[in-house]
């Protein structure tokens, strides 16, 4: 298979989920909540890599060095754990196993992607050799566009409610 079948079925897989959020048909992150916790699996992901990086130097460790570094390893892998499987579990309460089974792998592949694109970009700003004035004008532009652009992106894609207000999920509460 060649990556041209591979884009294209990449493509097609966005256009039929893009297709789903816009019909209310399919709940891409049910809450706030569940895009953060998406978001923080990376972060929490990344600190256990960063401390097991460290597994080979560990017999050059005092006690209490050997001591925090499972510390840390334990609670940063038991968090990123925690983090995956709450995202897990709201992809399958919200699309059911099957659409949230894979809604959860998409959910994953779509923030490592975008988390890889927002930290590539602040690295090829950062880059010493080519710092220009223009990298710090294009960096402001973008923070500008993000402050235009955040709150209809996040509405867009937090769509948990209105996909269950359209399905006659949503349970009404009266506060009288």
């Amino acid at each position: 298979m060649d990556e041209n079948t591979i884009l294209i079925a990449l493509g097609i897989i966005c256009v039929f989920i893009l297709g789903g959020i816009i019909t209310k048909k399919i709940i891409f992150f049910d809450s706030e909540e569940d895009l953060w916790t998406n978001i923080f699996f990376f972060f929490w992901g990344a600190c256990f890599v960063g401390v097991f990086s460290l597994y080979p130097d560990l017999v050059n460790y005092t006690v209490v060095q050997k001591i925090f570094f499972w510390l840390g390893l334990i609670v940063f892998g038991l968090v990123a754990l925690g983090c995956l499987v709450k995202t897990y579990a709201v992809g399958i309460k919200g699309n059911g196993i099957i659409l949230g089974t894979f809604m959860f792998l998409f959910k994953i592949t779509f923030t490592l992607v975008m988390i890889m694109f927002v930290l590539g970009k602040l690295s090829e700003m950062s880059d010493e050799k080519k710092k220009k004035k223009g990298d710090i004008a294009a960096l402001l532009a973008l923070l500008v566009i993000l402050k235009v652009f955040w709150k209809p992106l996040k509405n867009f894609f937090i769509n948990g409610d209105r996909v269950r207000e359209s399905r006659g999920e949503l349970i009404q509460v009266d506060e009288s």
